[in-house]
């Protein structure tokens, strides 16, 4: 379902006086999980239910990210117009912890300040680790009263099958690209190469906005560029290669953007059945060195160039 209808279905729930305690809300990272649920918790804490709420005192949002103080402190310094302090440049966390969760089971002990609902939601619930997992599960064994917790996540497999379990299921899916288009029209009427971006946006408006911000169609062109000549000049790919690994966010897209570069052409290619088996073959060893790059931590250039001169040798 899209955002609206899950919007209507949690209102309705509400409604009937039906509202679970606890929701895992899933799909791909981009469309609109966070936004959804900050609407709803709008709707339940204040009765607005046109906007997104985004600080409450009974709303706490968890995530391996700022913690809600720091959020408040980075508010406040932008607003003044002042200059964000290097300590408060800091990376994020690279995980959920356990003492993240008991904030979290702290928080809905308190007495709720508005109309008796206190809202926590985790982002991603993918993010916890074990420990964390473990003390979410006797939480959504036993929830508290008026209180209701959102689990969100990209990738429920990754979840413990008893706190799956105990979680009424909400499921959004990616937009169409009608529904993409539409709405890079609607929202950024100024944007060209609107086909590309639904392309590359894959139904996630999250993507979009990466790629919007991070100039991610000219990276996708570079990778064309550069895939294009026969034979691939190999010293350029160490050249591409080098300047997007310095930055952790560029490497990131670019690994999004070489994957959607082999599926687009999987998906579209008229091509003989063995080319498509080696398409494939390239797209799994792609999914499994990116993974590896990040949890062996092996050299992101040289993987970066290994891959890309699999692809060249398709073109």
């Amino acid at each position: 379902m899209n955002t609206e209808q899950a919007f209507a279905r949690l209102k309705d729930v509400f409604n009937q006086g039906k509202l679970a305690g606890s929701w895992l809300v899933q799909g791909p990272y981009g469309v609109g999980k966070s936004a959804l649920i900050r609407r709803f918790a709008n709707f339940l804490l204040t009765g607005n239910e046109n906007s997104e709420l985004t600080l409450h005192p009974d709303l706490k949002w968890i995530e391996k990210d700022y913690t809600e103080e720091e959020k408040k402190d980075i508010i406040k310094t932008i607003q003044a117009g002042k200059e964000l302090d290097e300590d408060i440049k800091r990376d994020r966390k690279s995980e959920i912890t356990i003492d993240d969760i008991r904030k979290g089971i702290q928080f809905l002990s308190l007495t709720a300040s508005g109309n008796k609902w206190r809202v926590l939601v985790i982002d991603t619930a993918d993010d916890m680790n074990e420990n964390a997992a473990n003390a979410l599960l006797k939480l959504l064994e036993e929830p508290p009263v008026q209180a209701v917790i959102f689990l969100l996540s990209h990738n429920p497999g990754k979840l413990l099958p008893t706190i799956r379990s105990r979680c009424r299921s909400i499921h959004l899916t990616p937009l169409s690209k009608e529904e993409m288009k539409s709405f890079i029209i609607g929202s950024y009427p100024e944007t060209e190469n609107i086909d590309a971006l639904v392309e590359l946006s894959d139904g996630s408006i999250g993507k979009y906005y990466k790629l919007k911000e991070m100039n991610g169609l000219d990276y996708y062109q570079e990778i064309e560029r550069l895939l294009d000549p026969d034979p691939v000049d190999v010293t350029a790919l160490f050249t591409f290669a080098e300047k997007v690994s310095k930055e952790e966010a560029i490497y990131d897209m670019v690994k999004d953007l070489l994957l959607s570069f082999v599926l687009i052409r999987i998906k579209k290619a008229k091509m003989p059945k063995e080319t498509l088996d080696l398409y494939l073959e390239i797209w799994d060893d792609m999914v499994q060195q990116f993974k590896d790059v990040k949890s062996l931590y092996l050299d992101k250039k040289s993987t970066l160039v290994s891959l890309m001169l699999k692809i060249g040798r398709l073109e």
